[in-house]
């Protein structure tokens, strides 16, 4: 069983333009799940991954970063996607491989690229774009603004070789069900006080299994869309809304908003196509 991550073998930027990170580690239960590899932790692996290719990029040992005036700035993602998922194929004692690529596409804004692979199969990829933030009032996360880190960053801006990928589309209609979750300090908020980006991701799963309860067969990612909106309040709560559910085949995909309780304002909305895995299939795979 893993009780840490590898340390991270971090490299010289290849050039100008992008930098890269690559680890591997032995999965265990820390990072599985009922499905294979739980998609919460990789969106934790993939964000940590992502603030240290950062931190990197601007020359700077820990991804602490500042602007001009001695504020703290923190990376806050706009988009994470979750591509081509084959969770279901990692199982314990497996060797995972996951190499990052950053790419800076403005002034302030990154993107990253994460591939996993296990015994060579590609099982995921993970792609994130972030912009940084701070607070303008001290502690209180709904003050939270755009800001620019004053480290001079090693790498050039460049959109040439960003490979194209599709925008939300959010449909028209009523809202077909809801449910409140309630996050907690210990699990969904992250160390500097802001609601976690897996947290999100989690949240959608909650409501998911609140909703439809499918335990045969079961659910896994192929792939997720998550669009962050804002944050939220520690004692907020956050109300999951389903805009839209498709079945086809061995397919579902749905349409999910999630919203502040306290003034219904929007903090995120996600896209996510799962497909429809019998269990018996997964109790093999980790028996």
């Amino acid at each position: 069983m893993n009780m840490a991550v590898p340390a991270l073998n971090i490299g010289d930027p290849a050039d100008i333009v992008h930098s890269s990170i690559a680890c591997q580690l032995r999965l265990g239960m820390p990072e599985l799940c009922r499905t294979g590899l739980s998609e919460t932790w990789l969106v934790r692996m993939c964000g940590h991954l992502h603030w240290q290719a950062l931190a990197q990029a601007h020359g700077i040992d820990q991804p602490v970063f500042r602007n001009s005036e001695g504020a703290r700035l923190y990376p806050a993602f706009r988009v994470v996607r979750v591509l081509d998922g084959r969770l279901e194929e990692a199982g314990e004692n497996d060797l995972l491989d996951m190499v990052l690529t950053l790419r800076r596409t403005s002034r302030a804004g990154f993107d990253s690229e994460v591939a996993l692979t296990v015994a060579g199969r590609h099982i995921a990829t993970v792609t994130i774009e972030s912009a940084f933030i701070l607070r303008a009032v001290e502690g209180v996360n709904l003050s939270a603004r755009r800001g620019t880190v004053a480290q001079p960053c090693l790498l050039s801006p460049t959109t040439t070789d960003r490979p194209s990928r599709p925008d939300m589309v959010w449909p028209e209609g009523p809202i077909l069900s809801e449910t409140i979750i309630d996050p907690t300090p210990h699990e969904d908020f992250n160390g500097v006080g802001m609601l976690y980006c897996a947290s999100f991701q989690a949240m959608l799963d909650r409501a998911e299994w609140q909703w439809f309860r499918h335990s045969d067969p079961l659910t896994t990612t192929r792939s997720r869309m998550i669009q962050f909106l804002g944050n939220i309040e520690l004692g907020d709560r956050v109300q999951a809304t389903l805009h839209q559910i498709e079945r086809h085949g061995d397919r579902l995909t749905h349409h999910i908003m999630l919203r502040r309780v306290s003034d219904g304002t929007p903090i995120a909305k996600a896209v996510t196509e799962r497909a429809m895995v019998p269990a018996t299939d997964l109790i093999r795979r980790i028996s």
